[in-house]
């Protein structure tokens, strides 16, 4: 893993063809543009990452204001991303990378099912049944997403990517 003094990224838009992706490395609690890509008509693309030893970093990339993959890179890191341009997106290549895609898409998934209940009960008269109904469905959905990031921390407590599940 250690070899190269840097993280490459192979990459692919689908339906971008030609056009910018940005890459941007988060620095503490904001993001620092490392450089902006041209994709081939392929929507293809490679950057080259610096990754100092022993400091992973997080890294994302970005179509216009859209993120659309998110990576944690380690030094001689070599992935491949697939991604589109509204962010659904796979990556290979790193264990930590893969990792955080899938916090990711727990988050989002709760995220999703969670507005979804709270939309239900928006439209119910708060002393019915059924917003009973759904009030317990919203806190179960929340208990099993809670349990779930707890296990997720303690099965990972030395990978980085609990940290944005504690944030």
């Amino acid at each position: 893993v250690s070899c190269g003094k840097s993280a490459r990224i192979n990459g692919e838009v689908e339906g971008l063809g030609k056009g910018e992706v940005i890459v941007k490395l988060l620095d503490v609690n904001t993001y620092k543009v490392l450089d902006t890509l041209e994709t081939d008509a392929s929507g293809h693309f490679s950057y080259k990452v610096p990754v100092a030893e022993g400091q992973p970093e997080f890294v994302y990339l970005f179509h216009d204001e859209t993120k659309i993959a998110s990576l944690l890179l380690d030094r001689g890191d070599r992935v491949s991303v697939k991604t589109d341009t509204v962010g659904r997106f796979t990556v290979e290549g790193s264990e930590e990378s893969e990792k955080l895609a899938s916090v990711e898409k727990d988050f989002s998934d709760f995220t999703v099912e969670f507005a979804s209940l709270a939309d239900r009960l928006a439209g119910l008269d708060a002393a019915s049944s059924e917003a009973a109904e759904v009030r317990k469905e919203m806190a179960k959905a929340y208990t099993d997403y809670y349990r779930g990031r707890v296990r997720y921390i303690l099965e990972n407590s030395h990978s980085l990517t609990v940290v944005p599940v504690l944030y």
